[in-house]
């Protein structure tokens, strides 16, 4: 295998401010020398790209782009052409260099927390999904869900019902939309319920043990993901496990929406399983 850059090799890297605590390197750049690709990803910790900054990358000859907060709004803007997620969003976390001075966007968030879901349950067709949060995530997860899986019904949860509001007229950029949206309520039943996703920050300290929704509510039945990677067992994992319920880590999201990135950027398959161990490694995850 190739170990060494040489004019030919492809550039790659993550944009965001701050990027020192990024993963993305280490699992590109094992999965480029794994595969023997050509390539090398770096990380740009730019704090306010501009116009410039897309010229920029240009000019280095940079293939493609990881990009994190807060920067994916950015990402969006300067493209030159987006995928449909995208578009809805108004945020990419991936750049594509398609031609001499144009780059494609698109967003692996989405379809990266759907395959995460998919490795418990095989569609969401007819399902119903309780989604806590209103964010940039949560706006992601959701319209993937549409455009890949239909749901029969999305239950959107919080505490701002302003936002919860605005959040739901997002959803009329769907021609003959066959996904019910909903706010939650004080008064949803838990067997009305399949799928719960928790897209808030609550539990991402290791001393947040704040629950998004009640315990009680979480049943045996239910698949409950927490897109809360750090800590791995977040409070809501931890009761959901005490009530019996199915588990999608978050981890698993980061995972797949790097695996996508990765095919986007070498037209390869990616090599799933070294990458969910180098990142389950570097998580200090242990799955029982």
């Amino acid at each position: 295998m190739k170990s060494f850059i040489n004019p030919s090799t492809k550039i790659f890297g993550i944009l965001g401010h701050p990027v020192s605590h990024s993963l993305s390197p280490l699992i590109h750049n094992t999965a480029f020398h794994l595969q023997n690709f050509n390539g090398v990803y770096l990380a740009f910790d730019i704090e306010k790209p501009d116009l410039k900054t897309k010229e920029s990358f240009f000019e280095l000859g940079i293939q493609g782009l990881s990009v994190t907060i807060p920067h994916k709004k950015w990402a969006c803007s300067i493209a030159d052409s987006r995928d449909s997620l995208s578009e809805i969003c108004q945020a990419s976390n991936t750049l594509i260099k398609t031609s001499n001075h144009k780059f494609s966007a698109y967003n692996t968030d989405g379809p990266g927390a759907l395959n995460a879901i998919h490795t418990k349950m095989n569609s969401l067709k007819n399902k119903k999904v309780l989604l806590l949060g209103y964010g940039g995530s949560a706006l992601a997860i959701s319209h993937s869900m549409i455009l890949k899986d239909s749901p029969a019904m999305i239950y959107i949860g919080g505490r701002n019902q302003e936002k919860i509001s605005e959040f739901i007229k997002t959803f009329d950029v769907h021609d003959n939309l066959s996904t019910k949206i909903a706010a939650s309520g004080k008064d949803l039943d838990p067997e009305d319920v399949d799928l719960i996703i928790n897209t808030t920050p609550l539990g991402m300290s290791h001393a947040d043990e704040t629950l998004p929704l009640d315990e009680d509510f979480i049943q045996s039945r239910h698949t409950v993901f927490d897109i809360v990677y750090v800590p791995h067992e977040t409070p809501l994992i931890q009761a959901a496990k005490k009530r019996n319920a199915d588990i999608v880590y978050g981890y698993l999201m980061l995972l797949y929406q790097a695996v996508l990135q990765y095919e986007l950027f070498t037209g390869q398959k990616a090599p799933v399983d070294v990458m969910d161990g180098l990142l389950k490694e570097a998580l200090n995850i242990k799955l029982s």
